[in-house]
């Protein structure tokens, strides 16, 4: 987590507390206590209105609140299913989709909490490889900054295993199912690769150049029948 970020969870954990001790946020935010004197104190320096007491814990004045988000309600609804969405698909994507949501229901009016405490929207399915969300993740690092993946690849309804080398270029959702569009170095074409049938990744150090043909507006323009 970053220190901006631990700053903020701090100031959030405090404003829903009426005491809090520096060992239960070390604990709830997985660092030293240490580390959390020393938040406190940049926190306080910095003007935020915290007492404290030695031995008994740290109360964050009642004056002291952060602007609400300017969401309506449907913009809260689409949201909290986009990001339910990405909790569902786990790994890092999960957690930092939960830190999200924690992160919008400590800022938003009262009103605006109540409405997203009684949405009745689940994502109880769960996708064959547990790692697709940080699959994911890695994959976009990669197609940001040009990185080829080397990748071991079961087919479906197979159960051998292929190792390529691929240039990635987009990840689509089709309904169910998340694929990586990308350029195979051994077929020399485009080809796409369900996610979840991923069984292990690396990306490379080197960068990729890619041709014109190769470029992801050439792959949607041949499915769409552009080409």
């Amino acid at each position: 987590m970053r220190r901006a970020d631990r700053l903020f969870e701090i100031i959030q954990h405090l404003r829903s507390r009426q005491l809090t001790t520096a060992l239960w946020l070390s604990e709830k935010l997985e660092v030293s206590e240490r580390t959390i004197y020393r938040d406190i104190q940049d926190l306080i320096s910095s003007g935020v209105p915290i007492d404290s007491a030695a031995g008994v814990g740290y109360i964050l004045r009642k004056e002291y609140d952060l602007p609400p988000l300017m969401f309506d309600a449907d913009e809260i609804t689409s949201l909290v299913i986009g990001i339910k969405m990405a909790m569902a698909l786990g790994g890092n994507v999960a957690k930092s989709a939960e830190h999200a949501l924690s992160k919008i229901n400590h800022v938003i009016p009262k009103t605006l909490k109540q409405r997203i405490e009684g949405m009745q929207i689940h994502t109880p399915f769960s996708y064959e490889c547990g790692l697709l969300g940080d699959h994911i993740t890695a994959i976009n690092l990669a197609i940001q900054n040009r990185h080829p993946i080397e990748m071991d690849y079961q087919k479906l309804n197979q159960t051998a295993i292929e190792r390529r080398i691929v240039y990635p270029l987009g990840i689509f959702f089709w309904s169910t199912k998340w694929t990586l569009v990308a350029w195979c170095t051994l077929r020399e074409d485009f080809r796409h690769f369900r996610i979840d049938k991923i069984q292990s990744l690396t990306m490379l150090e080197e960068q990729f150049t890619l041709q014109g043909h190769q470029n992801l507006q050439t792959f949607l323009k041949l499915v769409t029948g552009q080409v």
